[in-house]
């Protein structure tokens, strides 16, 4: 049975509930980005071996080299074994690494404050928090995934253009041959993976409020 429930103020329901909603977006991200089989299955699904002209075992060991360079810990510069790369791309997986790093720290950060507010709040009644979690944890990843379906190229192109202080992104096939094997499907893929783990965060965040509001109104009904 819940102990009788304590009072909280909105600023620390809404705190609370951004550390989490920011945990889960961030840790969705993050779980794609070290998700290597995903794009081990592309490798075959979108021929990328032939559409680049260079062997899967090679284009596996290239990504799994990305992926390494664009982990927060790590500080060696990026190294491509069968991808040419010009200055302009070199710079562009350097942006890409700052704002992976930050992706990364902030999953860390908000981690740790998502455990310290289940530990604070264990024994307590307060579901609202856990209620305003999930509703932003949904409502925002929603918003951008109908935008996302409708309009992807539209979502990709404005995305990069809010990130990055350059154009850089735009690669030349000619010049930075890895964008070849690195296609919009394949990002596609991964935003519905992400927007799918944020929207299971949401989910269990409200369902977790709604069975400690279960346990409050037992807990009430029983002091009657």
């Amino acid at each position: 049975m819940a102990r009788r429930p304590k009072k909280s103020s909105f600023g620390s329901n809404l705190f609370w509930a951004l550390m989490i909603a920011l945990f889960i977006i961030s840790f969705a991200v993050v779980f794609v980005l070290y998700c290597r089989p995903l794009y081990y299955l592309d490798i075959r699904l979108l021929k990328l071996d032939a559409a680049s002209g260079v062997p899967a075992s090679a284009i596996r060991k290239d990504y799994d080299s990305i992926v390494h360079y664009l982990c927060f810990w790590n500080r060696k510069p990026l190294a491509l074994g069968s991808f040419a790369m010009s200055e302009q791309g070199r710079i562009h997986f350097a942006d890409c690494k700052r704002i992976f790093d930050a992706v990364q720290i902030l999953c860390i950060v908000t981690g740790i404050f998502t455990v310290i507010s289940f530990v604070l709040h264990k024994h307590g009644g307060n579901a609202r928090y856990l209620r305003l979690a999930g509703i932003l944890t949904i409502a925002i990843p929603a918003v951008l995934g109908i935008l996302a379906v409708w309009r992807w190229d539209l979502v990709f192109t404005t995305f990069h253009k809010l990130l990055f202080r350059n154009d850089y992104w735009l690669f030349d096939s000619a010049r930075d041959p890895i964008i070849l094997v690195l296609p919009d499907a394949f990002f596609f893929q991964c935003a519905i993976v992400i927007f799918a783990l944020i929207l299971l965060g949401g989910i269990i965040c409200l369902s977790r409020a709604f069975r400690r509001k279960r346990r409050v109104a037992a807990w009430r009904a029983g002091m009657r």
